[in-house]
């Protein structure tokens, strides 16, 4: 028997699936719209000339292959047609003359430390000499804070005088890839306006459902205020209820993520489903007559989708909403007990409307953890028997978090190198409170103006966050509560998802042989880790890291490795996860380096420094900075391997070639941008081979 003759969705999900992948990957078959035009017109033509010519059952097969190759094609063409490149009317088909940009603000303002982050649509172009020209592409902007940015809102059209820069890649191996997320929204270009450098038009061109979503979330916000709601329990409570998470503090986020949490933070599937059943609880006397039970569903419908509207149809909402819609449709088609096949066809709806779904970690996570809890959690709770009411209950939420995690555990290892191991306590104990919550959150919206009443429900909510917060604070303060540095590579994420696909098949269809083929995913995924790690033990190398404003040096051998950098960077611990980390987790090395200080002098096993001089691996390093010490004792030049260039130094080459003979010269990320040019065409002067480093990290 077909494993999935019963899920159709699921059938067609796979191939347009496929095509997305291919097309955003494999970019040496890249079509033309023509070729792709042609290919689907004659697959369309013989899957409809063999449903009529084909009448046996034994030729079903040719049928579905046809229909699967042509929505391989049309995934590869959804894909095409929603890269910004190939609209004609993209704004950097015209950029040469352009001065003067209209664009149109379509997302609310987003707070950082020194600026304010907001997406723009751009809309209009004009220049000295060019006639004004609609244009299309969307950018993100970064606003210096001024009383005037506090003002904009969704839909406000404004003016820009200032050029439109490029995403640059990643810098450093192993960095996140800032282009690549911005591009699958869509944005394919940077700004930094000052105040001078644009005008608020005074027009708003607001899409009316998202307006009326965003001010019925900013008024719902208040009243959570205004109900006794604030600080941090204020930010949890708007991200739990509406999905608003910019006021949520940086280490209550931190805790979340590290108790294996943050899904409570997000309004998803839980969220939804709490509302769905309590709502399907109080319908419950629609459920005598078939027509009272499409009624029902039909009012639990408008509800979700009201709900989704009050959250600010995020992604994440947007994403639980489709999902559960299309498993009360299915009720309402008496299509009952196919709950993937809902989530299948959710899942198309959702890659048909942005193909770029398929690359959003939250979509990736929201489904596998859906399809995981659905075919998982059962057969894991009927493991243990438990004659307690309250410990089998325990349990039964348990078996639903174990679930979760076996089915995203690929992803997270792939996306995020860590795992989380206390999930199952923070689900254990989360999850009922989460539901409290929820539900006293949305009883307060209800109540929010009759006098003292919303006042009791506010501090009631208050009181149930605190207390998740104290929680969460605990866990993450429990050792390993995090275990960080669990890299894998494209093929081990292939063989954990191919392993996935068989467990989920081997449990539905209880067929024992498919978990033969588990167990062999699994010990190739073992082979491939162990021969990284061996590699990794031989490795030998310096690397030199591009940061701004800062120097980065790390020597590795083995899997041990010192990290020579300049003292603010080693307190900037942002900067070391986003830009370091990474690497890190690749080489199978420590994400606690010992660090050594420029000015320090350091000798371990593979490394020696004295003042400015480094030794390593038979090779020799020298650092010309603020304190650069030049060896005037000497009657020769010290011949170096490396000299490296870092602070604000002026160019003086004529100082460097008196005490040494740099066979390579290296200007540091610290180093300003116009001092950078000044050192490289000196270097070129006197023939020196020079790397600025600011253009990307090297490794020798």
């Amino acid at each position: 028997m077909n494993p999935f003759s019963k899920y159709p969705f699921l059938k067609i999900l796979i191939p347009l699936a496929l095509g997305i992948w291919c097309c955003t990957f494999l970019t040496v078959a890249s079509l033309s719209n023509l070729t792709m035009i042609a290919v689907m017109t004659v697959l369309f033509l013989i899957a409809l000339a063999s449903s009529r010519t084909l009448k046996s059952y034994r030729f079903n097969w040719l049928f579905g292959s046809i229909v699967a190759c042509y929505l391989f094609f049309a995934g590869y063409a959804l894909t095409r047609t929603h890269e910004a490149s190939v609209q004609k009317e993209w704004f950097r088909n015209y950029e040469d003359d352009a001065k003067y940009y209209v664009a149109r603000v379509y997302d609310y303002p987003s707070e950082r430390e020194n600026s304010f982050k907001v997406p723009l649509q751009l809309e209009w172009q004009f220049g000295d000499s060019l006639p004004s020209r609609a244009v299309s592409g969307r950018v993100m902007a970064y606003f210096q804070k001024t009383d005037t940015v506090f003002a904009l809102r969704y839909g406000d059209l404004i003016a820009i005088n200032a050029p439109i820069g490029k995403v640059e890649p990643p810098k450093n191996p192993g960095e996140f890839d800032y282009r690549s997320h911005l591009l699958r929204k869509g944005i394919t270009g940077q700004v930094f306006l000052k105040e001078s450098d644009w005008i608020d038009l005074q027009v708003n061109r607001a899409n009316p459902l998202y307006a009326f979503s965003f001010r019925f979330r900013d008024k719902l916000l208040a009243s959570l205020q205004r109900c006794g709601v604030k600080d941090k329990e204020f930010g949890v409570a708007a991200a739990i209820l509406l999905g608003y998470d910019d006021s949520l503090a940086d280490d209550v986020r931190k805790n979340y993520v590290a108790a294996g949490s943050m899904h409570i933070l997000c309004v998803s599937g839980m969220h939804v489903g709490i509302i769905y059943l309590l709502a399907s609880f109080l319908l419950g006397f629609l459920d005598r007559k078939k027509w009272q039970k499409t009624l029902k569903n039909i009012f639990l419908l408008l509800l979700i989708w009201f709900y989704a509207l009050l959250a600010g149809l995020s992604p994440s909402i947007l994403r639980s909403a489709m999902m559960i819609s299309f498993v009360i449709i299915g009720e309402i088609l008496r299509n009952k007990g196919f709950i993937i096949n809902s989530i299948a066809a959710s899942a198309f709806v959702l890659l048909c409307l942005n193909p770029n779904n398929l690359f959003e970690i939250g979509f990736l996570l929201s489904y596998t953890a859906v399809i995981g809890i659905v075919v998982l959690q059962r057969p894991i709770y009927n493991l243990i028997y438990l004659r307690s009411k309250l410990l089998d209950k325990a349990w039964d939420i348990t078996a639903v978090a174990l679930a979760a995690q076996v089915a995203t555990m690929p992803f997270t290892l792939f996306y995020f190198n860590q795992f989380t191991t206390y999930f199952w306590i923070s689900n254990l104990f989360l999850t009922p409170i989460s539901f409290i919550v929820v539900m006293g959150g949305m009883l307060l919206l209800l109540v929010s103006w009759i006098p003292y009443v919303n006042v009791l429900f506010g501090y009631m909510v208050w009181g149930a966050i605190f207390v998740m917060n104290q929680i969460v604070s605990w866990i993450e303060s429990l050792p390993f509560s995090v275990i960080k540095g669990l890299y894998i590579n494209p093929l081990e994420f292939a063989l954990l998802l191919v392993g996935f696909v068989l467990l989920l098949l081997g449990v539905s269809m209880q067929k024992r042989r498919l978990l033969i083929g588990l167990l062999c995913s699994l010990l190739l995924f073992m082979v491939s880790v162990t021969i990284r790690i061996y590699s990794a033990d031989r490795q030998d190398s310096v690397v030199f890291f591009s940061l701004r404003k800062h120097t980065a040096v790390d020597f590795i051998k083995g899997a041990n490795h010192v990290l020579l950098a300049d003292s603010t960077l080693t307190d900037d611990e942002a900067t070391v996860d986003y830009s370091m980390s990474g690497f890190w987790s690749r080489r199978n090395l420590s994400a606690h380096p010992e660090t050594v200080g420029l000015d320090e002098d350091f000798e371990g096993p593979f490394l020696r420094k004295r003042q400015n001089l480094v030794s390593f691996n038979g090779k020799l390093l020298a650092l010309w900075n603020d304190n650069e010490a030049v060896i005037d004792s000497l009657s020769y030049r010290l011949p170096v391997d490396y000299l490296l260039v870092c602070g604000r130094q002026k160019p003086d080459l004529q100082s460097v070639v008196n005490g040494y003979e740099p066979r390579l010269l290296l200007i540091d990320g610290s180093v300003p941008g116009y001092l950078a040019q000044r050192w490289t065409a000196k270097a070129e002067e006197l023939g020196i081979p020079c790397i600025n480093i600011a253009d990307g990290a090297v490794e020798y």
